[in-house]
């Protein structure tokens, strides 16, 4: 039997975004690699990340609720961009780095609070880790993807009625 029309669209729709969540994926675990490797998060990565969550969160949401996620990533950028400059005036220290920054505006156009859940998990447990083998520092990312990876697709009803989400 044929698919309706509204029926085709819908079927369109469901291959753009798991081609896009495929993307997203690979790109993140691309971005853990190389921070782990050379402690970056390339600035070509990362636009091409944010093209992809762009298209992602326009394809899963409503315009409200899209640009919802658009503000909310904006204000973790400035927030954290401010709290990093603050810091490395009063410490003469860096602190966190700007590709943890944009890796987590990146994160909160696909969900807010999954991002800044992931992002309190990931520094809980570079802190642990710190402490354990005295280190001074490790890279973010390689904990920060796989955290809100685990909370977007292990725990989605969670972060969709807790932010307006639809969960893939």
């Amino acid at each position: 039997m044929p698919m309706a029309r509204g029926g085709a669209m819908e079927g369109l729709r469901g291959i753009v975004v798991f081609a896009l969540v495929g993307v997203f994926a690979a790109s993140m675990i691309a971005a853990a690699a190389i921070d782990v490797r050379s402690r970056r998060f390339p600035n070509i990565l990362a636009a091409f990340m944010s093209l992809v969550a762009v298209g992602l969160a326009w394809s899963l949401y409503s315009a409200p609720v899209f640009f919802t996620h658009v503000c909310c990533s904006i204000a973790f950028l400035c927030v954290l961009v401010g709290f990093e400059l603050v810091w490395r005036r009063a410490s003469g220290r860096s602190g966190l780095g700007m590709g943890d920054v944009k890796a987590l505006a990146i994160l909160a156009l696909l969900s807010p609070l999954a991002a800044f859940a992931a992002f309190c998990i990931s520094m809980l447990l570079l802190s642990i880790i710190c402490l354990v083998r005295r280190l001074e520092s490790l890279p973010l990312l390689p904990l920060l993807l796989p955290a809100f990876a685990f909370l977007v697709v292990i725990c989605p009803s969670v972060w969709s009625r807790l932010d307006g989400s639809m969960v893939f």
